[in-house]
């Protein structure tokens, strides 16, 4: 997945200090997926270091989905019914939280803080001063119901609360990478809010299908050029250089934007396809 990515996931990556003095989040990083079983190999990987390291989780799911990460979890040795009753797993639904948040008399970011922090509180209280991990995907619920406003809005919250207790917080999107607009608009917010982004599960996949996108479309010359450019003047460490070539394109070659795009999908898909197991 990436060097940064798996520190991240392994909690050896930390920020500093947040502007307050307090000790600021370990970092707020995103996945972006395409099947669910991408998705419960991260969220496991991160949740099961954290267990390891006897740091407790929140984990802000559908139902559905923690019902994916607890099996996951069992096959690495960890009963997720076990660790909530010993207060190292907090668990709550995102339509309880999105409940708790939107239908409070208080404003939004009030309502937020209160539910989202009381919730970090408790988890908290079984930390023994090691780090809280959590993982969360209210933003995808929101960004999902045609809401993307308030996901960056929600995302930002997660940012405050980071200025005054110290967690990792993981989300997660399922968002198409290949998709033009999504390219051109939605990803460059998604990645602003976050201090690591993986665009796709396979980050070296990613990689090599870009390079041979573009240099089919533009020619390898041209695409040594667009590398050169986009290593040089979009510096952006908290991504990967495909996914910067990718929002390079699609915001300074309109023209062969769609081409590239659809034929990173084609060799990535065929790169990575699987049998679609995520409900097993």
């Amino acid at each position: 997945m990436g060097k940064v990515w798996d520190e991240f996931l392994h909690g050896s990556v930390a920020d500093g200090i947040a502007a307050n003095g307090s000790p600021a989040t370990c970092g707020h990083a995103v996945e972006i997926y395409s099947r669910l079983e991408e998705l419960g190999d991260t969220v496991t990987e991160f949740l099961a270091a954290g267990f390891e390291l006897g740091e407790p989780a929140l984990v802000l799911a559908r139902r559905e989905h923690f019902k994916l990460f607890a099996t996951r979890l069992a096959a690495r040795g960890w009963d997720a019914a076990l660790q909530q009753q010993e207060g190292l797993l907090v668990v709550a639904d995102t339509a309880t939280i999105r409940h708790a948040v939107f239908d409070s008399d208080l404003p939004f970011a009030e309502a937020f803080e209160q539910v989202i922090g009381e919730l970090l509180d408790r988890t908290a209280a079984h930390a023994c001063g090691r780090d809280v991990r959590v993982f969360g995907e209210l933003v995808d619920v929101l960004y999902r119901d045609g809401q993307p406003e308030t996901a960056i809005a929600v995302e930002e919250l997660w940012n405050h609360l980071a200025r005054s207790r110290r967690f990792s917080l993981l989300c997660g999107y399922e968002l198409d990478v290949f998709d033009p607009e999504a390219q051109a608009g939605t990803l460059g917010e998604i990645c602003r809010v976050h201090s690591h982004v993986l665009p796709a599960h396979d980050a070296d996949g990613l990689a090599r299908a870009v390079r041979l996108a573009l240099d089919e479309e533009l020619g390898q010359a041209k695409a040594a050029d667009v590398y050169y450019v986009v290593g040089n003047r979009f510096r952006d460490e908290r991504l990967p250089i495909a996914q910067r070539v990718l929002m390079w394109v699609a915001a300074n070659r309109p023209d062969a934007a769609d081409r590239v795009l659809a034929k990173a999908r084609a060799h990535y898909g065929a790169a990575t396809a699987v049998p679609d197991t995520a409900g097993v």
